[in-house]
């Protein structure tokens, strides 16, 4: 039996991808944050060191979930929690050819969406006073780590929304069914 179903698209093994590494990012990598937020600052292994990094350009990480690291650390756990297994099983579900998989990318995709939206507005609304001006701190990590899940979700979620209409439309003229008012 192959690993990779032949079938699969190129399209369709990206877009499977994505999803893999995004369930194992949140649930690994932020799972840590979760995990280790009130011993952040003193951790040395590479993990620890990552997210030292990242909190340069965001230094809502080091608050420990006070005041305003409240809003970080639930995004956070909620992303760990929820997100990441329902990324895992969305790529279940692309690579098993399930017709679960478009409302499952749908609803990882309006997720991501939300998160990173939620996580921009919340800084921005408060100045970015948590953000450093630097170019590499601002653009390339604060913006730039976080542009992905802004960009390949709509993209994603776009198609998987024209893919449940198509269907739906199929269904419904193939049956006869008469439309609700």
């Amino acid at each position: 039996m192959p690993l990779v179903n032949p079938t699969l698209t190129t399209r369709a093994k990206a877009t499977a991808s994505w999803f893999l590494y995004c369930g194992l990012l949140h649930i690994h990598f932020e799972g840590y944050f979760v995990k280790h937020r009130r011993t952040l600052s003193s951790r040395t292994d590479f993990v620890g060191e990552l997210w030292k990094e990242y909190s340069l350009s965001d230094s809502r990480y080091l608050l420990n979930g006070k005041g305003e690291g409240e809003f970080v650390l639930g995004i956070e756990a909620l992303t760990v929690i929820l997100l990441g297994p329902l990324c895992l099983l969305t790529f279940l579900a692309i690579v098993l050819d399930s017709p679960k998989r478009h409302p499952a990318r749908l609803l990882a995709c309006c997720c991501h969406l939300y998160g990173v939206m939620l996580y921009f507005v919340t800084a921005a609304v408060g100045g970015n006073k948590h953000c450093r001006p630097e170019f590499l701190y601002f653009w390339v990590y604060y913006v730039g780590c976080n542009l992905p899940w802004l960009v390949v979700p709509a993209v994603l979620g776009w198609r998987s929304f024209k893919a449940i209409t198509e269907a739906v439309e199929t269904q419904e003229q193939g049956v006869g069914v008469r439309k609700l008012k």
